[in-house]
């Protein structure tokens, strides 16, 4: 089996890298804008222009060799605030490139195509959703991956699995940006005071558990759109009080505010817990935090 990594160095891509690196028989070939020194790299990197994107893209799909492939897209604009105020490079990479490449490989022989979506598509009110609960975007982040999401499934094309994961924890690859639980036990360890809203609910997953799913939706033959999270439910101040608990540090460094007393640039939905029925009659299981929290330590 090959497995074409577009965007490894991500967060997510490493943690794809990290898993089938241990799986027989699988051959990865990483696609990012960085070398590496343990393997070779398809050099590539969404242009922040759209006259160039197809011919970007296109020169990228010439560069590899999608037969029997399955190709798993890890390239993201995900700081939402970020994407609020940069809408054109926002919508160039959560969108216009996702359009871009399925265009340049649908007549192609790959065999998969697996594209990461977003909680941020629903609009924080009617928790928990499940894949057929409408989406009402609060912010332009959520609006963009929207459109691709849309954009996809609008193809019909029976080799396209789109996965919407909830907010993620796990390692940070280097240089990467931090995830909630790996900044809470970041500060904690410090000794530094934490301000952590109450308010915003979501269930948190482990980002090995994500990769994990996408193997046996491989594995299943699945397509189409489905929901992966945890089971638990957590505010951001809960969840540093989880954290604390696990990692036996005082609970007194925590504050806890609502959101309105917490600026952001970009709204944030308030409740985007996953209904994730289909996730688990489908035989995916994610772990607690009690579970993963040695393997951040």
């Amino acid at each position: 089996m090959k497995i074409i990594i577009l965007g490894f160095n991500s967060f997510v891509g490493s943690a794809v890298a990290d898993y089938f690196n241990s799986v027989d028989g699988v051959e990865l070939v990483y696609v990012g804008r960085k070398e590496s020194n343990s393997h070779k790299v398809v050099k590539f990197e969404v242009p922040d222009n759209i006259e160039s994107l197809d011919q970007s893209v296109r020169e990228l799909v010439v560069n590899l060799d999608l037969d029997n492939s399955i190709l798993i897209n890890c390239i993201s604009m995900g700081d939402v605030d970020k994407c609020e105020v940069e809408n054109s490079s926002c919508k160039i990479q959560n969108h216009l490139f996702v359009e871009a490449l399925y265009k340049n490989i649908k007549e192609t022989k790959f065999k998969k195509f697996i594209h990461f979506s977003t909680n941020a598509v629903y609009d924080g009110n009617n928790a928990p959703y499940k894949e057929s609960s409408d989406c009402f975007p609060v912010n332009f982040y959520g609006l963009v991956k929207l459109k691709a999401d849309n954009f996809l499934l609008s193809q019909k094309d029976s080799r396209l699995i789109i996965i919407r994961p909830i907010t993620m924890y796990g390692r940070v690859p280097n240089e990467g940006r931090p995830n909630p639980v790996s900044m809470i036990i970041k500060k904690l360890k410090s000794n530094q005071n934490l301000i952590l809203v109450n308010d915003v609910v979501v269930n948190i997953l482990y980002v090995g558990d994500l990769v994990k799913a996408v193997d046996q939706l491989i594995d299943m033959d699945f397509k189409g759109l489905i929901n992966i999270s945890g089971n638990e439910a957590y505010s951001r101040y809960d969840l540093g009080i989880e954290v604390a608990k696990l990692i036996d540090v005082k609970e007194e460094l925590i504050k806890s505010v609502t959101s309105t007393e917490f600026k952001t640039v970009a709204d944030r939905p308030m409740n985007t817990s996953f209904d994730n029925s289909l996730m688990k009659s489908m035989g995916i299981k994610a772990r607690t935090l009690k579970q993963t929290i040695g393997k951040l330590l």
